[in-house]
């Protein structure tokens, strides 16, 4: 373990009332008998190319820990069953490039399997799966960013879900056409083909639960209405005459 990743944590461990952190250039590092306070202030966590076992002491101490992100931190088969597991109860978690196991999950997971409300994924393959095994029940809120045709399969394991967005114009309709119906707002982006795919589920009475349908476009895009269907009139103006047909709102969103 590298000298920085040592330092950073025994600064840590000076820092009882830190509200962020983000291991975000480096791991971080804590020995098992290292002490460390309660973080009763710290909020939000990022770690980056993180081995989960050697912070595992850190997230016990984080009690009251909202947001955790996960960015390239594959955890590998470590001794995490000998580490007491956190106690702190999520509300959000984002995991981008990162692969979990069922265990895995369930031991960073498990004290939040009823408060986590929001998920955002980009490539992390089978977790989806193993994650809504331990906090399906609550979720509400899911943001798939790319490759998303595997892990719309295991969406409908989601029994609660009310907001989906998808980032990405290529999506698996035949899966989304399987999820439960409780959908009330969907997310897309900004292309000819995810409008098409949309249009495709609406006209087949998909999620009749669904009130909203908010459509994503860069800033470099049209802002306005008429500028929007003048790019792509065609499948605007179906999309429109869709939504209207539902009682569906439509909303262009810029991306933020």
């Amino acid at each position: 373990m590298s000298g920085y990743a040592t330092l950073a944590g025994e600064i840590v461990a000076c820092c009882p009332e830190l509200r962020y952190l983000a291991g975000d250039r480096s791991p971080l590092y804590f020995a098992s008998d290292t002490s460390l306070p309660e973080y009763p202030y710290l909020k939000k966590l990022k770690v980056y190319r993180q081995e989960i076992y050697y912070i595992a002491p850190l997230l016990r101490r984080l009690c009251s820990l909202e947001s955790f992100e996960l960015l390239q931190s594959d955890v590998y088969d470590g001794p995490l069953d000998r580490v007491l597991p956190p106690t702190f109860r999520l509300s959000t978690l984002s995991m981008s490039y990162t692969k979990l196991s069922s265990g895995q999950c369930k031991w960073l997971f498990a004290s939040s399997f009823q408060t986590i409300e929001s998920l955002e994924v980009e490539e992390v393959g089978e977790s989806l799966g193993y994650l809504s095994e331990v906090i399906g029940g609550c979720l509400k809120n899911v943001h798939l960013k790319s490759s998303v045709d595997g892990t719309i399969k295991a969406l409908y394991m989601f029994a609660g879900l009310r907001r989906l967005r998808i980032s990405e114009s290529n999506f698996d309709t035949e899966a989304l056409l399987r999820l439960p119906s409780s959908l009330e707002t969907v997310a897309i982006i900004f292309s000819e083909q995810s409008m098409s795919s949309v249009l495709r589920l609406l006209h087949s009475n998909w999620q009749p639960s669904l009130h909203s349908l908010d459509v994503y476009y860069s800033p470099s895009q049209p802002v306005s209405w008429q500028l929007i269907v003048a790019s792509n009139q065609c499948h605007a103006n179906d999309l429109q005459r869709a939504c209207a047909a539902r009682g569906i709102q439509l909303n262009w969103m810029k991306f933020s």
